[in-house]
């Protein structure tokens, strides 16, 4: 009988790292990692591309973001406020988000993936900085979805008590286990029976954590 000993350790060595392996489990307790499997978003995070509007493509679009109605990026200064010392005082980059005349939002989705395995709540938190006019409304919203028809949403609306100054909204959703994208949703809305919308939004945060 022939004996194969160069053989037989290969396949020997092939059984233990591929066949007696145990699967791989990420340390925060998700999903188990196959080779093919996606990375697992990561927690407490800004999930969210171009955040701070800093990014401006040459035709006035807004990289990472979906625009409806009529907002606009627009550089510190341009207004008398927020001014160039504002941004500056609060680190605040150098353009913001500000609506036209009318209404209008921005809208971000991004991808949740690894953690439809997990034993432990999670929950999404969306916040903006906003300022403007009192009186002046701004919304922000999250939309969970999976990939049948199942959906979860909730909104914040916040009305400007103050002129020329920052503020933050904020809206907080549970993440439920079959999430595989997250909506990220900030609207800008004049003051009722204003003639002009006269409100501005800063870095706006998207990030998932365990509550």
């Amino acid at each position: 009988m022939f004996r194969y000993p160069r053989a037989t350790s290969a396949f020997l060595l092939f059984l233990v790292l591929f066949g007696a392996a145990p699967a791989a489990v990420d340390a925060a307790g998700g999903a188990p990692l196959g080779t093919n499997a996606p990375a697992a978003t990561p927690l407490d995070q800004n999930l969210l591309g171009n955040p701070g509007f800093e990014q401006v493509a040459a035709d006035g679009s807004i990289p990472q973001w979906t625009v409806v109605g009529d907002v606009q990026v627009e550089t510190f200064g341009t207004r008398p406020w927020p001014s160039l010392a504002y941004a500056q005082k609060y680190d605040g980059g150098k353009r913001y988000l500000a609506c036209g005349k009318g209404p209008g939002l921005v809208r971000q989705t991004v991808a949740f993936d690894g953690w439809n395995q997990r034993s432990f709540r999670l929950k999404a938190r969306l916040a903006a900085d906003f300022g403007g006019t009192i009186g002046h409304k701004i919304r922000v919203a999250i939309r969970i979805t999976g990939n049948s028809s199942d959906a979860s949403f909730q909104e914040k609306l916040r009305v400007l008590d103050i002129t020329g100054h920052y503020k933050r909204a904020v809206v907080t959703l549970g993440v439920p286990i079959w999430a595989e994208r997250i909506e990220a949703t900030v609207e800008l809305l004049p003051a009722d029976g204003a003639a002009t919308c006269q409100m501005v939004a800063d870095t706006v945060r998207l990030w998932v954590f365990r509550p």
